[in-house]
């Protein structure tokens, strides 16, 4: 099971994540707003080789490295996932760089180049992420 192995090493994707997040693991403004958190978010870039698990624990922010193939290491049951994203690389760049817009997202989500499991949980995500862009200390 992937939580339990701590000394995972962080790769691919997930070393991106973890440098832009853990950063707010020192904010305390990100540590009261997510204090009631307790989620799992697994991001698959599908054209990379690992997956990365964010988990925001009552404040606290972690990204661990998980392996997409096979594709049962990324299960609901294997890993404890709250949400789901699965896009390729380029999708996630777009995205993060504000060049698609949700309603390009929809639209990729409708012709299948893009999943989605837990919608709502993944709006914390969007949270997160709004935060890092009104980073105030």
């Amino acid at each position: 099971m992937a939580e339990s192995n701590h000394e995972n090493k962080l790769r691919g994707f997930a070393v991106l994540l973890n440098s832009i997040l853990t950063p707010l693991n020192e904010n305390k403004k990100f540590q009261e707003k997510f204090r009631k958190v307790d989620t799992k978010i697994l991001l698959n870039a599908s054209n990379l080789n690992y997956a990365a698990l964010i988990i925001i624990d009552h404040g606290f922010i972690r990204v661990e490295s998980i392996p997409n193939k096979p594709k049962a290491n990324l299960k609901k049951r294997e890993i404890g996932w709250k949400a789901f994203l699965e896009m390729d690389t380029q999708t996630f760049l777009a995205l993060a760089m504000n060049r698609l817009s949700l309603i390009g997202i929809a639209k990729k989500w409708l012709t299948h180049k893009v999943k989605m499991r837990g919608i709502r949980k993944l709006l914390i995500l969007l949270k997160v992420f709004r935060f890092l862009t009104s980073y105030n200390d």
